[in-house]
């Protein structure tokens, strides 16, 4: 590979799946210290569902999923195939551009600052489909994607292997392809680009393997905060540090599993109507055939007698629905909405090391880690920042969230688009900008119930707003028995 002298301006730097808890020196020493000298914001969200993809696809495009498209990790796309769910991976996404033209509705951050002539590039570990996210339209030239599975351009994988080697199988924590990822990054993916995305596939894999904060979850912490020092060291080597950016950030929270639900076999077998579901994680996503509103009331009703059914949100073409609340709430209005969303049950009990939040869950059996649903252990995950754009040495307590990094993004590399997105500008945190404590902040609780005969179910979704931007603080549902 021909060598290249220039860093990017601003590094985006995702943990999959890391708490903020979990940003101490004992576990994540580089990521500690970098967050004491920068901005640790401490009240930072995920959308909703709190899974992997469809996060990527709001940080990269600052929108909520209703509005990006991508609302599941295993959803419907009508119009690519309205008769199955399915696992949103590189194969199959690639086949829903072929057939449909786009997979996200809202540009990325790749094809945004292409379009003004910068240079974008993401090299990951996780899965494929959420490397084929950030840059989803990939014979538009909108800059370089490497992942184990894929290269866009394609022709640049045989490049890197020939220049690093084979990346090796996946291992227990995942320390062999984060180290050769590492390497890609600081010697070849840095060089000659304005905005660098780095995915880590740890701590996720460990912790719904073994547990959050389990020994596996530990060693996968180390794994992360190796290679974050690793950049850190390449930086400061070139006498770079001073001048990039970079943000840390999770796509979403943790719980442990409180119980396995075989909800695919319980809706065969007992649900009242037929209906393609998509589970994803601790949370649950229906689609009901030609969205018949009389179909979606009944299966509604039919979840909110069931003990493990959370919070229910439906979109506005069957509004009115007995007990729900309107899929806007939690961001999943839109052209692709589910018929019906179900977060689990969850409360906020500690797991066998003393992690706070467990959760019903349809993917994890007791006792290992998991996500999706609407728990506020789910709903709070990390986001710090650091480099010349930020302040230095902050707590943020204003509320802040995914769909923010691409706005603040493109501020920090000059240029315009982020107007249009549903996220906003960080500039509490930004060198210059007003004082965090004079964001202005307002929560809201919705609730809705119906009566079942036996007990009324009632739920409640509460979510925080500054100026445009929602954030979802959690959601729940409980079964009160009437006499």
């Amino acid at each position: 590979m021909e060598e290249r002298a220039q860093l990017p301006a601003l590094l985006i730097f995702a943990i999959d799946g890391l708490q903020p808890s979990q940003v101490t020196e004992e576990l994540m020493p580089n990521l500690a210290a970098f967050a004491s000298g920068g901005v640790f914001f401490e009240n930072h969200h995920p959308v909703y569902p709190s899974v992997t993809r469809v996060n990527a696809a709001s940080i990269m495009t600052g929108c909520y999923p209703g509005r990006h498209g991508l609302v599941g990790n295993t959803l419907v796309i009508r119009e690519y195939d309205r008769t199955r769910a399915f696992s949103a991976l590189v194969d199959e996404l690639s086949l829903v551009v072929e057939k449909t033209g786009r997979l996200l509705f809202r540009p990325t951050l790749a094809e945004i600052i292409s379009g003004h002539g910068k240079r974008f590039v993401t090299v990951g570990t996780g899965s494929s489909g959420n490397s084929f996210v950030h840059n989803p339209k990939p014979n538009a030239g909108h800059g370089r994607s490497i992942h184990p599975e894929f290269t866009i351009p394609a022709d640049l994988g045989a490049s890197i292997v020939e220049h690093f080697g084979e990346w090796g199988e996946r291992t227990d924590p995942d320390y062999g392809r984060n180290e050769y990822a590492t390497r890609v990054l600081t010697e070849y993916a840095l060089d000659d680009c304005d905005l660098a995305v780095y995915w880590c596939d740890e701590p996720d894999h460990a912790q719904h393997a073994a547990g959050v904060n389990s020994d596996l979850g530990k060693q996968a912490l180390a794994v992360a905060d190796n290679a974050f020092g690793k950049v850190i060291d390449h930086l400061d080597e070139n006498g770079r540090r001073n001048e990039t950016d970079i943000m840390i950030v999770s796509d979403h929270g943790y719980s442990t599993s409180r119980g396995l639900i075989g909800i695919e076999s319980l809706v065969k077998h007992k649900c009242p109507v037929s209906v393609v579901l998509g589970t994803n994680g601790a949370s649950a996503l229906f689609w009901v055939p030609d969205r018949n509103t009389d179909a979606v009331d009944q299966l509604a009703e039919w979840l909110m007698r069931q003990p493990w059914c959370g919070a229910i949100t439906v979109p506005s073409a069957h509004g009115g629905i007995e007990g729900t609340l309107p899929a806007r709430l939690v961001g999943q209005e839109g052209e692709r909405s589910p018929d019906l969303t179900m977060s689990f049950t969850w409360d906020s009990e500690s797991n066998a090391v003393g992690v706070p939040g467990l959760a019903h869950t349809a993917g994890q059996p007791v006792g290992q880690g998991d996500h999706g649903s609407l728990s506020k252990h789910e709903m709070r995950n990390t986001l710090i920042a650091g480099g010349p754009s930020f302040k230095s040495g902050i707590q943020v307590d204003s509320p802040t969230g995914n769909v923010d990094l691409a706005p603040t993004a493109l501020r920090i590399l000059g240029l315009p688009g982020g107007e249009s997105m549903d996220g906003r500008v960080l500039e509490e945190a930004l060198d210059g900008g007003p004082d965090p404590d004079s964001v202005e902040s307002n929560t809201d609780t919705f609730s809705a119930e119906r009566e079942l005969g036996y007990a009324r179910y009632r739920q409640e979704i509460t979510t925080t707003s500054v100026g445009k931007t929602t954030y979802v603080d959690q959601g729940s549902a409980e079964r009160v028995i009437t006499p």
